[in-house]
């Protein structure tokens, strides 16, 4: 991708993969429109990345009207980002003991909604300026259905469609939707009792998924060994994946 206004918008800025993003990218020599929900995180990230080079703003991506307000006064400051890493996700993992409707939405107000409201506030802008790029944060489990993350895994399904969908829809106005499928990230979100092989850390994950986008990589998927892995899971027939399952 060209980098002419370099200028980017992180969320789920303050730790583990979108921390790191706006690392690599202030080092980079982009400034960081960083958006988390607490702001002694912010300012921690500040402090270390300067001033100049970040621009911290306090929102929750799942409430609309925050999204909303935050964009606006970046609009009425003339600061328009041209790249926006769309990260800020929630992976509660769900019991056996019945369908949780209220975390089902919760998740999908964050992973997905929490998505496509930037969407929704930037593209029409972007599209009068000739252009830009999203990037979400999906996951390889949202390529077949996982114990104990039916919400989230959903979440990031309706999000690589959306994604794909919006790509074919706008690339005529030169805005790309790029998907990112992490596999096992060592931050908060990892949630296991072992470890689990060819885990990645968030610092490793931040400068490969930067270096793709600025590639104008169109998928990114990692680490290779999880990718292959989850490629054969898809190609099990239903009955010996869920034998797989049972004998755990």
């Amino acid at each position: 991708m060209k980098e002419t206004n370099k200028t980017c918008l992180i969320t789920g800025a303050s730790s583990g993969i979108g921390k790191y993003i706006a690392y690599e990218m202030v080092h980079r020599g982009w400034r960081v429109v960083a958006i988390a929900r607490r702001r002694n995180k912010l300012d921690e990230l500040t402090e270390v990345l300067g001033r100049d080079n970040l621009i911290p703003m306090v929102c929750d991506v799942s409430e609309f009207d925050q999204v909303k307000d935050v964009s606006t006064e970046l609009k009425n400051n003339n600061v328009c980002p041209t790249l926006f890493f769309l990260n800020a996700g929630d992976g509660t993992e769900e019991d056996d003991k019945g369908l949780d409707l209220e975390l089902h939405r919760k998740i999908f107000d964050t992973n997905y909604f929490g998505t496509v409201n930037w969407i929704n506030q930037w593209i029409v802008l972007l599209k009068e300026r000739g252009g830009g790029t999203f990037v979400a944060t999906s996951s390889i489990q949202s390529l077949r259905g996982m114990p104990g993350a039916a919400a989230y895994g959903a979440s990031k399904s309706a999000l690589n469609y959306c994604f794909e969908s919006m790509d074919a829809m706008y690339c005529k106005d030169n805005i790309r939707f790029l998907l990112v499928y992490p596999g096992p990230v060592d931050t908060a979100m990892l949630k296991t009792n072992r470890p689990l092989p060819c885990t990645w850390k968030p610092q490793e994950a931040a400068k490969y998924i930067v270096r793709k986008v600025l590639r104008g990589s169109t998928k990114i998927q990692f680490p290779l060994f999880w990718v292959l892995i989850m490629r054969i899971v898809k190609l099990l027939p239903n009955r010996l994946y869920l034998r797989v399952f049972r004998m755990k």
